[in-house]
């Protein structure tokens, strides 16, 4: 797979859509990574559910495997969340399953995109080297900023990264929850 955006290989009509729902003047997000599950709490106590949740079924394992939670742990978050898989080795997470507030934020149904199908300016400039160093080192993300949609660049965005086994030894899946707004900011 080539790097960079995958919109290349859409129709130039939709290409233009997608390009045109991010804002090309969009302010780079701040991206964080923690190898400590406690380094991740202090920047995002907003998040601490989700991170005590992740610490407590990982067990002796260096990451959870997403086997060992299920739905209703979740309970509370579900429209906040989104899962995304890792299928191959671009780090490039690809939409499995979307909660309403993402749904919300983009205006549009994200299943089997990826995530430089949404934002491929952003994604070419600092997010695939973001996903690499997190499916990597089996790091938790935390990404923040101004909303990099056209009409929504008004919203405040904290996004936690945390990342899951599926099975095997490394990073196959990535769980992100959004919250929005003042309450948003670390």
């Amino acid at each position: 797979m080539t790097t960079g955006s995958t919109t290349q290989g859409h129709p130039p009509a939709l290409r233009q859509l997608i390009l045109a729902a991010e804002r090309p003047d969009a302010r780079p997000f701040e991206l964080r990574r923690f190898e400590a599950a406690e380094s991740a709490l202090a920047a995002a106590p907003h998040f601490a559910f989700l991170i005590d949740l992740w610490r407590s079924r990982r067990g002796a394992c260096a990451l959870p495997d997403w086997a060992d939670v299920e739905f209703p742990d979740f309970r509370g978050w579900h429209s906040a969340l989104l899962l995304s898989d890792l299928p191959d080795e671009t780090p490039d997470p690809r939409f499995r399953l979307i909660g309403e507030d993402y749904r919300v934020l983009q205006d549009s149904s994200l299943p089997g995109r990826r995530f430089s199908d949404v934002m491929p300016r952003l994604y070419a400039r600092q997010f695939r080297a973001h996903f690499e160093a997190i499916r990597d080192g089996g790091l938790i993300g935390l990404t923040t900023g101004p909303a990099a949609f056209v009409g929504r660049e008004h919203l405040h965005l904290s996004i936690l990264e945390l990342p899951f086994r599926a099975g095997g030894t490394g990073v196959q899946r990535l769980l992100h929850a959004l919250r929005v707004g003042a309450s948003a900011q670390p």
